[in-house]
């Protein structure tokens, strides 16, 4: 049974757009990581090599944790996925700050160098998210009832 044969429902959807958003951005992200490694260790040596290897963990770990939260929620009510990306979002917000907040003193790593990486991995990879999002064909078709 092909593609254009299975009924389109709301979780199919959620799934294509969520392996869409992957495809666009995984090797951006990685892109940005990588610049943001070796930038950081030529202005900042080894303690900038361990901020930006943390920052880019932290960012690319907390996009994937997103994509996967899409992915486990699709076959729940609308509702319940908008409701669990929100969760998800704040989730990764305190992530986020608990990251800096314990980290920003350690003298065995420059927080700069964290949270630059940190900062450029995020934006970039929600950027390519966003724009995969938007793209998407996936989302132009209207699910099929339950009933129907």
């Amino acid at each position: 049974m092909s593609d254009a044969d299975k009924a389109v429902t709301h979780e199919l959807t959620v799934q294509r757009l969520a392996g869409e958003m992957f495809r666009e951005a995984a090797w951006a992200a990685l892109g940005t990581f990588v610049l943001g490694v070796v930038v950081s260790t030529v202005i900042w040596g080894t303690a900038g090599l361990f901020g930006s290897l943390i920052g880019g963990a932290i960012a690319i770990g907390s996009s994937l944790l997103t994509l996967l939260l899409m992915r486990k929620t699709a076959a729940l009510d609308p509702m319940f996925v908008m409701v669990a990306a929100l969760g998800g979002f704040m989730g990764k917000l305190i992530v986020l700050l608990l990251a800096v907040i314990l980290l920003r003193n350690q003298s065995w790593l420059e927080p700069k160098a964290l949270g630059i990486t940190l900062v450029a991995t995020v934006l970039v990879t929600s950027f390519l998210e966003a724009r995969a999002s938007k793209r998407s064909r996936s989302q132009m078709v209207v699910p099929a009832s339950e009933g129907a």
